[in-house]
């Protein structure tokens, strides 16, 4: 399908079967509501034809096989985006954005586009069972020795990619085969000596469930003041479902 030119492609990666709830409808109305340019979502993984939202474009793309030592969800990423890539090839680039992540206030491409961290730096884990944290790690490791910086760039909010930057990236560090922490390269190599915005409980941009302890009434309060929610699969809670049912009407 041709995109219009001044759409914005926004892509979420989703596996159904590693679903808790309702997060995806959730996460395309916020888009659909909020997001105050013209845009395209496209949902892409195994198993998601016929499941998602109408009006929003599956793209099926099977789980790659595992790897000794890497972790599938970051090789299934590149997978999942090079069929994007493929049935889009006319575009420069594309929102990527979580399934766990909802829009509740109005926001644009300025909200997207501007540099943002976690933490100044960010180290991982080498040895130990958290595949996610040992991507850390090695990510960690190849920009200290290209001499990069080492900023914490796995927000949870939406990200954009440059096509063309995103494809030396995968080639240059055989992505297709090796994990890494995308956003982490990415941000990190071609910024580097930028200053990024620091998160934290007094900006208008996030506010993280990622404990099973948050309770309706502080989330309805703290909704006034942030354009984004996520959460962790610890906190898909039956507060959080209800809070965003009540708010969406979905």
């Amino acid at each position: 399908m041709t995109m219009k030119a001044e759409e914005i492609l926004v892509v979420i990666p989703w596996l159904p079967s590693a679903s808790q709830g309702r997060e995806l409808a959730y996460a395309v109305e916020g888009w659909r509501r909020h997001f105050k340019q013209p845009h395209r979502i496209i949902v892409v993984g195994e198993g998601v034809t016929g499941k998602v939202p109408e009006g929003v474009e599956a793209i099926e793309s099977h789980r790659v096989s595992p790897v000794e030592g890497q972790y599938r969800q970051h090789l299934d990423y590149v997978s999942c985006l090079k069929k994007v890539r493929q049935r889009y090839p006319e575009t420069d680039g594309f929102i990527m954005v979580a399934d766990d992540c909802y829009a509740v206030n109005d926001f644009d491409m300025a909200d997207v586009l501007f540099l943002k961290q976690i933490a100044d730096t960010f180290c991982g884990t080498k040895d130990g069972p958290n595949p996610w944290q040992r991507d850390k790690w090695k990510t960690a490791e190849v920009l200290k020795a290209g001499g990069y910086p080492t900023h914490n760039c796995t927000t949870h909010l939406p990200q954009w990619f440059d096509w063309d930057k995103l494809i030396d990236l995968w080639n240059k560090y055989n992505m297709a085969r090796v994990s890494y922490t995308v956003e982490d390269l990415y941000y990190n190599i071609y910024f580097k000596g930028r200053v990024f915005f620091q998160l934290d409980d007094t900006d208008n941009l996030k506010f993280g469930l990622y404990q099973d302890d948050i309770d309706a009434d502080r989330i309805r309060r703290v909704m006034k003041r942030k354009i984004w929610l996520t959460n962790s699969p610890i906190g898909w809670t039956k507060a959080l479902d209800g809070v965003l049912h009540e708010y969406y009407g979905i």
